[in-house]
């Protein structure tokens, strides 16, 4: 089970947007980080992802350049839940700034660029399949729990995605329910994430590939640095500048 650096994100970021916690600990303000494995010609790359969450903001900052989707890249996402936005890093010191149902608007707007009619809904086909086993392991401190997530193609071949309920960040907007979504993301972010993940109360840990007797890492965290740190990455970086959507939208308009 392979996966591009551009979908490994997606996944990656899918899930770590989507944790809150039992009474064990007090509500998470620090750092996460992640290691983001990948093969290029035959050589295992390792890049880093890393979470910065504060009691009401969370920035997802990568070390290089992510697809987000077509034509969007971005080396990170800062969501400001007392702001009820998000800010997109795009590069060249500018940032995208929208709200939750401008950013539903602009996924069901690429789509239709890129000629992907399909849409989200709650169809059992659309649905991620996935169960959990009765194995766990220390991850960093943490006790995990394993969900394989089932090859459809393939039984021989699952995720595994090792969850633990210990770590608590207040997600705010991004626990609501995801609108024009296409099917493929949809099914991740509304289904097996909702059930899971945020009504679930767990956080990925790490992610296997299996395939028979065979694990392959292709995320897993490596530091969990409960502390102030946060704070000074939850803002817009000095001379960012903040563009809005109706303005990145003229943008891209005007690139056809």
């Amino acid at each position: 089970m392979t996966m591009n650096k551009g979908r490994l994100f997606l996944i990656t970021l899918i899930l770590s947007m989507s944790a809150f916690s039992t009474a064990v600990y007090a509500q998470f303000e620090g750092q996460i980080s992640m290691n983001l494995y990948s093969e290029e010609d035959g050589k295992t790359e390792v890049s880093e992802l890393n979470l910065y969450a504060t009691a009401n903001r969370i920035m997802i900052k990568g070390e290089d350049d992510f697809s987000l989707m077509d034509k969007m890249s971005t080396d990170g996402v800062l969501i400001r839940n007392d702001m009820k936005d998000f800010v997109i890093m795009t590069g060249n010191n500018q940032a995208l700034q929208v709200t939750k149902v401008e950013i539903e608007g602009l996924v069901d707007m690429m789509a239709s660029w890129s000629g992907d009619s399909s849409k989200g809904g709650s169809s059992d086909k659309s649905k991620t399949k996935y169960s959990f086993s009765d194995r766990t392991k220390e991850i960093n401190g943490f006790e995990a729990a394993e969900m394989i997530i089932q090859d459809a193609e393939n039984p021989d071949k699952h995720l595994s995605i090792w969850l633990t309920p210990d770590i608590d960040i207040n997600w705010g907007m991004l626990a609501e329910k995801w609108n024009k979504m296409p099917a493929e993301i949809d099914a991740e972010i509304n289904g097996m994430t909702q059930e899971v993940i945020f009504k679930g109360k767990n956080f990925p840990m790490m992610i296997e590939a299996v395939d028979g007797d065979e694990r392959t890492t292709i995320m897993d965290v490596n530091n969990v640095n409960r502390s102030s740190v946060a704070k000074a990455m939850v803002e817009v970086p000095s001379g960012v500048t903040l563009m809005s959507f109706k303005d990145f939208v003229f943008q891209m308009m005007m690139q056809q």
